[in-house]
């Protein structure tokens, strides 16, 4: 096996018993090597591959190969069928870490310069571990996966709820962070055996919309809006030493509007001085622009009174409004006011949405953007209805 340095990583001498090869822990003391850690040696082979895959260092893919030998010959728990890993406990984030190190070094990654070398002990260990990941699954333990196969960490009383009793995380709840990384043992999964079933399950946990629905059924009264003072075509950023050099400046425009209506400006002020300083050029031209863009068009503003289904709402969610009457299909508002009232046993709710609508909201050129928000039909009573539209 190669050396590095008076170490050598391999079956002769680094059995199971020994310390970590690899410093795990850091204070004021320096750097420990400590009790051998899987998700240590798991996070370090990942660096490795990648710095191989990208520079074709031999010296990374070496070490690389000797610890992936090392975990998968002697850093198995040897509990619950093998195939599991543990420092203290088992936990869904270190074993995603080894998973995702034996998944990256069997099946590359997209866009590497260099090949890693892999092994067909690689690819079946990764298949291994992700099948008894699948076995352990349930909502007791011994886990790595819950019953639907999201993973979470169950922490005992005598783990870190005594050390951190503030933990952000009540002892039953996972962290995102096991999610995560098990995502990426998903994506390795799914990458060997095109099966990306596990892979969106778990996308779609993490990156879930705090979308509420509301149906007409459950709408006590809906009134809208539209606020169209707050409109701007011309976007203005100042920056860094503008004061000196007048270069330091971005700006973003809507040019027929301003020649139409005039300019209705918005300005940002990030110059020497402010809370919040910026020097990127193109940085402070992409400001502008974004905000050009959300302040382009109108707004449109909800008032939703429902029952008490709404007290769990907060500021922030999104609120999906159904109403025939207002043509509104699952029409998306943020929410951005909530009030209570517990007499009436009624939340009201008020939200906000933009519609990037054109300046002239009604149009009468057929198989338009906009021929539906205008009335079309002539009126016998209005002799000027011809030179009339009205948005809908």
């Amino acid at each position: 096996m190669a050396k590095y340095g008076t170490v050598q990583y391999g079956a002769a001498t680094y059995g199971q018993s020994e310390s970590c090869p690899l410093p795990i822990w850091f204070s004021d003391y320096g750097f420990r090597y400590g009790t051998p850690d899987p998700g240590a040696m798991a996070a370090v082979v990942i660096g490795l591959l990648f710095i191989y895959m990208r520079t074709g260092n031999a010296d990374a893919a070496s070490l690389a190969r000797s610890l992936l030998d090392n975990l998968r010959l002697y850093r198995q728990s040897g509990q619950y069928g093998g195939m599991v890993y543990r420092s203290d406990y088992h936990y869904a984030w270190l074993n995603a870490l080894v998973a995702t190190a034996f998944g990256l070094a069997a099946y590359g990654s997209s866009g590497q310069a260099y090949t890693f070398e892999s092994t067909p002990e690689d690819a079946a260990h990764f298949e291994a571990m992700v099948a008894q990941f699948f076995t352990l699954s349930g909502d007791t333990k011994p886990n790595v996966l819950n019953a639907d196969r999201i993973p979470f960490t169950y922490l005992e009383t005598s783990d870190v709820w005594d050390y951190a009793p503030h933990y952000l995380f009540m002892r039953q709840m996972g962290s995102l962070e096991g999610v995560v990384l098990m995502l990426g043992v998903a994506l390795e999964y799914a990458k060997g055996q095109g099966d990306w079933t596990w892979f969106e399950l778990l996308l779609r946990f993490i990156l879930v919309d705090n979308l509420a629905v509301l149906t007409a059924s459950q709408i006590r009264s809906l009134t809208t809006s539209y606020e169209l003072a707050g409109a701007k075509n011309l976007v203005r950023v100042k920056y860094a030493d503008y004061d000196q050099d007048n270069s330091r400046y971005a700006e973003a425009r809507e040019e027929t509007a301003v020649a139409t209506w005039g300019e209705q400006p918005a300005a940002l002020d990030f110059r020497y001085g402010q809370p919040v300083v910026l020097e990127n050029q193109a940085l402070a031209e992409l400001l502008a622009s974004r905000l050009l863009k959300r302040l382009a068009g109108p707004t449109e503003h909800a008032k939703v009174v429902t029952w008490l289904e709404g007290v769990r709402l907060e500021l922030g969610d999104t609120l999906a409004v159904s109403s025939d009457f207002h043509g509104f299909e699952r029409a998306e508002f943020a929410i951005f006011g909530k009030a209570m009232d517990l007499k009436k046993r009624q939340v009201t709710l008020s939200g906000t949405r933009s519609l990037n609508w054109s300046w002239a909201w009604a149009n009468d050129a057929a198989d338009s953007d906009y021929d539906t928000y205008a009335i079309d039909q002539n009126s016998l009573s209005d002799n000027n209805w011809s030179s009339r539209s009205y948005a809908g």
